[in-house]
C-alpha cells in the first residue's frame, strides 16, 4: 500500500476515520503493513489509541493487535537497545585502549630502566678488568727485572740456561703482552652499544683468564728457579697446587659456559618453534638474551 504525501497508508487513513470493516479488510491483504510509521512517526495503533472512546474505536484496537500492531515507541525499543549497546562497547573499547596505553608505558618504563642497569653493570666489569689488566702488566713487567744477574753485572741472567727460566720468560712475556691488549682495549672502546659492549666484555674476560694462567705458569717455573734442586719438592708441591685450583676454576667455568649456551639454543629453537605454528604477537627487541650471564669463558 503506497502512503500519501504525508505517509499515511490506507489503514492509518481507515483507523483515523472509525472504518472497522475497512481496516479488518486492508489487515488480511498479503502486502499490508500493521505497523507503518507515518511522518508523525504513528501507527495505526497510536491513531487508534488517539480516537475517542467508542465501540467502533475498541473494535479497530482489537483488530489491530490481533494481527500484531504496537505502538511507535515499542518500535524502537530494539533500535535504542542498539545504540546504547554500540555506546557501551565504544566505552569498554575506550577504557581497554587506555589500559593497554599505560600497560605498554609501564613496560617501556621497565625495560628502559633493565637496559641502564645492564649497561651500568657492564661498565663496572670492563672497569674492574682494566683494573686488573693494569696490575697484571705491573706485575709481569717488573717480575722480568727481578731475576738474579750475573757476577760481573753484565745484566745477564745467572739463570738465563734453565729451562724453567725459558718457561718463565715465555709465559711472563704473554701475561704482559695480554694484559696491555685489554687495556688498549678498554681505551679505545666507544659507549653506548649493549650487545657490542657485551662482546667485548666476553673477548677481555678471555683475555684475561688467558693472562691469569700465563702468570700461573710463570710463577711455578719461576719457583723451581727460586728453591733450587735441593728443595725442588716444594717446586713441585706448588706445581700441583696451582694446577689443581686452575684446573678446577677452568673446568667448572667451562661447564657453566657451555651449559647456558646448550640452554640459549634450546629457548631459541622453542621460541622459533612457537612463532612458526601460531601467528603470536611480534616481541619487542628486548629479549631475555640482552640480559644473559656474561662468563668470563
Amino acid at each position: 500500500m503506497l502512503p500519501d504525501k504525508l505517509g499515511n497508508t490506507a489503514l492509518h487513513v481507515a483507523t483515523r476515520k472509525k472504518r472497522a470493516e475497512i481496516v479488518n479488510e486492508l489487515l488480511r491483504l498479503p502486502d499490508s503493513n500493521v505497523n507503518a510509521l507515518n511522518r508523525d512517526h504513528k501507527t495505526a495503533l497510536d491513531i487508534a489509541e488517539g480516537l475517542p472512546l467508542s465501540e467502533e474505536s475498541s473494535d479497530i484496537k482489537e483488530c489491530l493487535c490481533r494481527y500484531g500492531a504496537v505502538r511507535a515507541n515499542e518500535l524502537n525499543q530494539p533500535r535504542d537497545e542498539l545504540r546504547k549497546t554500540v555506546t557501551q562497547i565504544k566505552n569498554d573499547v575506550h577504557i581497554q585502549l587506555e589500559q593497554t596505553k599505560r600497560t605498554n608505558k609501564n613496560v617501556h618504563g621497565i625495560a628502559k630502566e633493565l637496559r641502564k642497569l645492564h649497561r651500568e653493570g657492564i661498565n663496572n666489569a670492563t672497569n674492574s678488568v682494566t683494573v686488573v689488566a693494569v696490575l697484571f702488566a705491573t706485575v709481569a713487567f717488573a717480575a722480568i727485572f727481578t731475576v738474579p744477574g750475573g757476577d760481573k753485572d753484565s745484566g745477564v741472567a745467572v739463570v738465563v740456561s734453565r729451562a724453567s727460566f725459558k718457561i718463565f720468560f715465555i709465559f711472563n712475556a704473554i701475561a704482559l703482552f695480554t694484559s696491555l691488549a685489554v687495556v688498549v682495549v678498554q681505551i679505545t672502546l666507544v659507549r653506548g652499544e649493549t650487545k657490542a659492549e657485551r662482546r667485548v666484555v666476553e673477548v677481555i674476560n678471555k683475555l684475561m683468564w688467558l693472562a691469569s694462567v700465563c702468570t700461573s705458569v710463570a710463577f711455578m717455573a719461576s719457583s723451581y728457579i727460586v728453591v733450587g734442586r735441593k728443595h725442588e719438592w716444594a717446586a713441585v708441591l706448588v706445581t700441583v697446587v696451582g694446577g689443581v685450583i686452575m684446573a678446577g676454576v677452568l673446568g667448572t667455568m667451562t661447564y657453566y659456559v657451555v651449559r647456558s649456551k646448550r640452554m640459549r639454543s634450546m629457548r631459541k629453537r622453542e621460541k622459533h618453534a612457537a612463532r612458526s605454528g601460531s601467528n603470536s604477537w611480534h616481541h619487542s627487541e628486548f629479549s631475555n638474551s640482552d640480559i644473559d650471564r656474561i662468563y668470563a669463558l
